[in-house]
């Protein structure tokens, strides 16, 4: 090779990383990418002293410390132990932003899953106000001892992009497990908050598009108010178990629980939402309230509102108001909502606030057992309803579609909802107060009384859909045990 064919390969080589490390970043970056060097591990242990070097074998003391160590593309491993946060900044889970390439991590230890508690009023166990590409993984936060703690994680004061949260488990917070402002592309996955006195997760205080692509999914909102803090008085509701302000969206919610929180299992005012496969149980107010433009609710059960006192309550299953379009259309697609009997409130409520409210309602495969009130939807509302079983154990109003109400035989002769059933669903063991079993007995109506359209392939618990000659109403397929 001549000098000058060397010269001319050095120049394509060094325009080539210039064009890409333009693209991406800096050339330090592009070469630990090219290299597989991810970034450092660096490790904390109730053991260790902040002026060890941070390695396993010399780790560091205090997670807030080793927090402000981290680089973009490091880990931070938190060993078994226990841990305590005060109100001071400094002493705080604070990282800097990892880049969309190289992640910062913060995880406990595999098989030993640290507790961190704070104490002495603090705002945040772990703050990620500003901060972007960063993984939180495998924690534990609480109180010390009872000692206050406003939240566990916050995020606000400026878009956060890219946060995972995984395998966390959230609990007795005076205030929200999380709050979250205005956030994109977040993950929340096989996480548990439970017992905060404010909601279990909350997204507010927006100062742009509010939530953006955040998916949830594997995980539980439960006994949101139970808890010191919620003996206050306030008029705001506080004690929802996932509570989301007026977003974009949209928000993916699968396989997850609400249960017993003394307000709303679920409330949100995003744009578009998706809730599938998950369970709504005793919680004192409503299941599900949902505004938007698009909306899902499939494969979902609903039980128990009104909690354990539902004698006074005017709960509802589900709600859809505050809808933003002319055009916005709702799916609810095989779903049980089971309403106790002395309940006040409508079951399913659609388009019915004091403003006009327009939009398209599919409704299939679905069984409703009304308590003391019919299914109530507004005059505007488009309904497409089709097999869907309706029942009201007093044979009374079972529809209330505008100004004009209907019992479950006049819905029949009219031929009103094609494939109308208004007779007991038959569940194995409905329960108030406590888990419900809400499969359908062999001699349900509900059997094989379905449709394939629309409907989705598996059931709430996964199983393949039609497991008989057709598809079942509501959340759960009917499996025939095998002798």
């Amino acid at each position: 090779m001549t000098v000058y064919s060397r010269f001319y390969l050095i120049m394509v080589v060094l325009l080539m990383i210039g064009a890409i490390s333009g693209c991406i970043g800096d050339i330090g970056q592009l070469s630990g990418m090219l290299s597989g060097q991810p970034g450092s591990t660096y490790y904390v242990s109730a053991e260790g002293d902040n002026n060890n070097s941070g390695n396993r074998e010399s780790p560091w003391r205090t997670p807030g410390y080793a927090s402000r160590q981290l680089q973009p593309g490091d880990t931070l491993i938190i060993l078994g132990g226990e841990y305590q946060i005060d109100n001071q900044e400094e002493n705080q889970i604070k990282p800097a932003s990892g880049t969309p390439s190289a992640w910062v991590t913060i995880k406990g230890e595999v098989g030993n899953r640290p507790i961190i508690k704070g104490k002495n009023n603090c705002p945040a166990l772990i703050d990620l106000s500003g901060r972007s590409n960063i993984r939180v993984e495998n924690l534990e936060f609480t109180n010390d001892e009872g000692s206050v703690v406003q939240n566990a994680i916050r995020v606000v004061g400026g878009v956060v992009q890219n946060l995972i949260c995984k395998d966390l488990y959230i609990h007795h917070i005076d205030g929200n497990g999380i709050l979250m402002s205005d956030a994109y592309g977040v993950e929340i996955i096989q996480s548990k908050i439970e017992y905060c006195g404010k909601e279990a997760m909350v997204g507010k205080n927006f100062q742009g598009d509010g939530w953006n692509q955040v998916t949830i999914r594997d995980s539980q909102f439960s006994f949101s108010g139970h808890y010191l803090s919620s003996k206050k008085s306030n008029d705001e509701h506080t004690f929802d178990g996932l509570r989301i302000g007026s977003s974009v969206g949209p928000i993916e919610i699968t396989n997850s629980i609400f249960e017993q929180n003394l307000g709303n299992g679920l409330y949100t005012q995003a744009k578009v939402n998706r809730i599938i496969q998950c369970i709504f149980d005793n919680n004192n107010e409503n299941g599900i309230v949902m505004g938007g433009q698009d909306g899902t609710v499939m494969n979902t059960l609903i039980y128990g509102v009104g909690g354990k006192s539902s004698k006074n309550s005017n709960g509802s299953g589900i709600i859809i108001d505050e809808i933003t379009e002319e055009d916005a259309k709702f799916k609810i697609v095989n779903v049980t909502i089971d309403t106790p009997p002395d309940n006040q409130g409508s079951p399913l409520k659609v388009g019915v606030s004091q403003k006009t409210e327009a939009g398209e309602l599919l409704f299939k495969n679905n069984i409703v057992v009304c308590g003391a009130q019919p299914v109530n939807i507004g005059k505007n509302i488009s309904l497409k309803a089709s097999n869907t079983l309706i029942y009201r154990p007093d044979g009374k109003t079972v529809l209330r579609f505008g100004e004009k109400e209907y019992s479950g035989q006049e819905l029949k002769d009219l031929l009103f909802i094609e494939h109308f059933i208004a007779e007991n669903p038959l569940f194995v063991a409905p329960s108030r107060g406590k888990n419900g079993g809400y499969y359908i007995q062999e001699n349900s109506p509900a059997r094989d009384a379905g449709t394939s359209d629309d409907a989705p392939s598996v059931d709430l618990e996964g199983k393949p859909r039609p497991q008989g000659k057709g598809y079942d109403l509501g959340a759960y397929e009917f499996e025939e045990v095998k002798k």
